[in-house]
């Protein structure tokens, strides 16, 4: 017997000197099976083999469709909201240039509702930044 791998009798042991009623001593499968010492016929670590998929399983069908969609959503929704904000960009550049003009043309800039007008406020428009720390 090995003496590191004799479990049974260190439970026993500890058991005896902790004054545990003998219930408790140790658990059931500890009790029922033989511990053995390996006897090195067995590899420890397999060659790595390949996943098989049954692409015809509902199962892997929805999660191919949720990968799918996942990667469209999350890579889709950012470059669409960049994109919007270089298009309002490029048009509050416009109106800025047009606001230029009409000021150095008649001497006033263009309203409120001219600007609107011309250019539906975004919802972060009209979001009032506060520093409130």
């Amino acid at each position: 017997r090995l003496p590191c791998l004799d479990i049974m009798a260190f439970v026993a042991r500890s058991s005896r000197v902790s004054g545990t009623p003998s219930s408790t001593r140790a658990a059931p499968s500890l009790r029922s099976r033989p511990v053995l010492a390996p006897t090195g016929a067995k590899p420890l670590a397999q060659p790595p083999r390949a996943i098989e998929i049954d692409w015809s399983d509902p199962d892997a069908q929805v999660s191919l469709a949720g990968v799918v969609l996942g990667l469209v959503a999350g890579l889709g929704a950012p470059l669409w909201y960049i994109n919007r904000i270089e298009k309002d960009d490029e048009r509050l550049e416009e109106l800025r240039a047009l606001n230029r003009a009409n000021f150095e043309a008649t001497g006033e800039y263009m309203t409120e509702a001219e600007i609107e007008a011309l250019r539906k406020p975004k919802w972060t428009d009209r979001k009032e930044f506060v520093d409130d720390d």
